[in-house]
């Protein structure tokens, strides 16, 4: 039985021999199959290197979107960083003003179920940006809490301080002068014997002639001269509470008279046992020494 299939005759130009190729029908086909085989692979090759391509596009683009998301969530955090420091600074000027004027202060455990959560965490940039995304969030949300605490604070403690307005107006609550404090209230080395001394005040150094004000609203007892303090100052503010003013150059105030908060009273010297200009201020309760450091709150408190 004879096999269908295809004769290929083949005449060379150099010998003119008549050649006979028979190619039966199984090979033919088995060739179609190989060339149908190589086409397709070449076209899926073709295709999964150009998706390829577009992958590693599309990774690119992806890399670069990520580098700046990490960029804005470092940003972030560090203004993040910069308002839990104010927020640390207001906390701080809260309980300030508390001391000063004999409030009760807030109690740690209070502050810490105004912020609650977990404590403030840094952002790691080795990490998914998700989870540093979810870490400024928390801390974000930890600051607004707090600052509804601080808020509701703020708003107790104006309450309190208009309702005792001239109690507070006569509460010395601002430096005497400007300068640098170079001594406080404690034991010290006298300057003039050599010998460990109790110092009650707080010296006040600049130069001589700067104004020196009242530190609260009270009435002038007594303008004078004495050996230790020079000349000084001594104000009456009420509640048992005076304040001395000493080695001034110059006394503005007269005795008897009522001075208010910022009033002028005299210039800043070196007058008595004093080794150079400077304001000797003292604060006393009931006759004792008080640190005047305790009192000093910024002046905007009462400009209302």
């Amino acid at each position: 039985m004879s096999r269908k299939g295809f004769s290929v005759v083949i005449v060379p130009d150099d010998t003119g021999k008549v050649i006979e190729k028979r190619i039966t029908s199984w090979k033919v086909k088995a060739l179609a199959v190989g060339v149908s085989v190589f086409i397709i692979c070449s076209f899926v090759f073709a295709v999964g290197f150009f998706n390829a391509k577009i992958d590693q596009s599309k990774l690119a683009s992806l890399t670069e979107e990520n580098y700046r998301l990490s960029d804005e969530i470092k940003n972030l955090q560090e203004s993040v960083e910069l308002i839990k420091e104010r927020m640390a600074d207001i906390v701080k000027t809260d309980e300030d003003i508390r001391l000063v004027f004999d409030l009760p202060s807030i109690d740690p455990s209070i502050r810490e179920v105004g912020i609650g959560g977990p404590d403030f965490r840094e952002v790691e940039f080795n990490s998914s940006q998700a989870e540093n995304i979810s870490i400024v969030e928390q801390d974000i949300g930890k600051i607004l809490r707090q600052i509804d605490l601080e808020t509701a604070s703020y708003d107790d403690l104006y309450e309190k301080i208009i309702s005792r307005k001239d109690e507070l107006d006569h509460t010395p609550s601002i430096m005497p002068g400007e300068g640098f404090i170079t001594s406080g209230v404690g034991m010290r080395k006298s300057p003039f014997t050599g010998m460990r001394v109790m110092h009650k005040g707080i010296d006040i150094a600049n130069k001589r002639g700067t104004p020196v004000y009242a530190t609260a609203n009270g009435r002038v007892i007594k303008c004078g001269w004495e050996k230790g303090m020079g000349n000084y100052i001594v104000i009456d503010h009420g509640n048992n509470l005076r304040t001395y003013y000493g080695h001034l150059s110059l006394i503005k105030a007269k005795q008897g008279h009522y001075v208010k908060r910022m009033d002028l009273i005299g210039l800043m010297g070196s007058t008595g046992r004093s080794t150079g200009p400077h304001l000797h201020y003292e604060v006393r309760k009931y006759g004792r020494y008080i640190n005047p450091r305790n009192y000093f709150v910024k002046s905007i408190i009462f400009s209302s």
